[in-house]
């Protein structure tokens, strides 16, 4: 268990934002992580009880930031599963629920890059938010899990990236609205191998995947549906 369990989150990002941008609004003690999908989450404060962090996300959404809410960092931990790569002093896990819809994981399997059933259901859902929505825009990132060289695994990620990215077009969404970064294995959601050292083909699938992270242009901001 962690000392002090609670910290708030007050926005995510898809590129960094310097610290001045939270000074300016009078909010101090902001660092930033980032989490298994490369988002940048900026936080502030560890708190030992839920009441002190919930009272800062009310000022903190008084303040402008209308996205921040309570972060549970023994909950993240577990979501991450055991051992965690990303609970470290530069890093987090952040189960992409939070952000409903507008921030997604779609899968593919072993060495593979035509978009599945689940895939092109889970694009559809995203491309109806970018229909709904004309003012955000996109950031497709693809992934690979360890198998194969790191130069082939760049590779098989554009590819998987192109697909998904091409599949969005296809369903009416502008291509300047669109953004495609590519990571190969550099990235993994999970571990590629177990703890005693072999191979683990539970945490690989996780890795073959494409992040659907939608923004807003103006601030890079992943607008999400959870403050209350």
């Amino acid at each position: 268990m962690f000392a002090q369990p609670y910290r708030v989150q007050l926005a995510a990002y898809v590129e960094k934002v310097p610290f001045s941008y939270f000074s300016e609004a009078h909010i101090f003690g902001v660092y930033m992580l980032t989490d298994q999908n490369n988002i940048y989450r900026y936080y502030i404060g560890e708190f030992r009880e839920r009441t002190e962090a919930d009272l800062l996300v009310k000022e903190a959404r008084s303040q402008g930031f209308k996205n921040a809410y309570v972060i549970d960092i023994e909950e993240q931990r577990r979501l991450c599963g055991k051992p965690c790569p990303y609970i470290s002093p530069s890093s987090t896990y952040s189960d992409e629920s939070t952000e409903i819809l507008n921030l997604q994981n779609v899968f593919f399997g072993f060495n593979q890059s035509t978009l599945s059933m689940e895939s092109k259901e889970a694009l559809d859902k995203v491309a109806m938010v970018l229909k709904e929505n004309p003012h955000l825009k996109i950031l497709v990132s693809g992934h690979t899990d360890s198998k194969g060289s790191a130069k082939y695994n760049i590779s098989l990620s554009k590819r998987r990236a192109r697909n998904s990215r091409n599949y969005l077009i296809n369903k009416g969404i502008k291509s300047s609205r669109i953004k495609a970064e590519v990571f190969g294995e550099s990235i993994p959601e999970k571990k590629n191998m177990d703890s005693s050292g072999k191979d683990d083909p539970e945490g690989r699938k996780f890795n073959r995947r494409v992040v659907l992270a939608i923004y807003d242009p103006n601030n890079g901001q992943i607008p999400f549906d959870k403050a209350e």
